[in-house]
């Protein structure tokens, strides 16, 4: 008994219909792992008001707010100690901001740190970077790596110091009598 060739092919394609009718695929819309886009605004501020006491005030060319962190570019972080921190990208994630290219941190009196990323915690005020950074402050200049500074206490560390510290000499006032 000869099978023909034609019964046997017409057997494989009906197989192969009912398999292709037989399965019902479905999509799923695909989500990203950092969550998804919720708002976006232009020239964003926002103000921490506080009652006879100095605010934190955040200002950013666009927010992007995403469902667990905002998305920020050109970020101005003023903090009610006097220290501004700038940054042309940074993420703000429960309590922290994470600040990337072009970081500087600047106080009130003329101090200047500059590196290429930093983590700021707001509630404990804490500047962290593990990158090199430069500090300035009159014509002093100090090179270093892992930078650690709370905004509240004033207290800096950091390792690999290398320093030119000058001493601005202050005018005396002289008056005759």
């Amino acid at each position: 008994m000869a099978i023909r060739i034609e019964y046997l092919l017409l057997l494989i394609v009906l197989i192969l219909l009912l398999s292709i009718l037989g399965i019902n695929p479905t999509s799923k819309e695909a989500t990203s792992s950092k969550g998804d886009k919720e708002l976006e605004f232009q020239k964003f501020s926002l103000f921490d008001i506080k009652k006879d006491e100095p605010a934190q005030v955040v200002s950013a060319l666009k927010m992007v707010k995403h469902q667990n962190y905002l998305d920020m570019d050109e970020i101005d972080l003023k903090d009610e100690n006097g220290y501004r921190l700038l940054s042309k990208k940074a993420i703000y994630e429960e309590d922290y901001v994470y600040m990337d290219q072009g970081v500087n941190v600047i106080r009130d009196d003329g101090l200047k740190f500059t590196t290429k990323s930093l983590n700021y915690n707001v509630e404990t005020k804490d500047v962290k970077t593990v990158h090199p950074f430069r500090l300035e402050f009159n014509s002093s200049i100090i090179l270093g790596d892992n930078l650690e500074l709370n905004t509240e206490t004033k207290k800096v560390k950091a390792d690999h110091i290398e320093a030119s510290i000058y001493f601005i000499p202050q005018k005396r006032s002289t008056t005759q009598e």
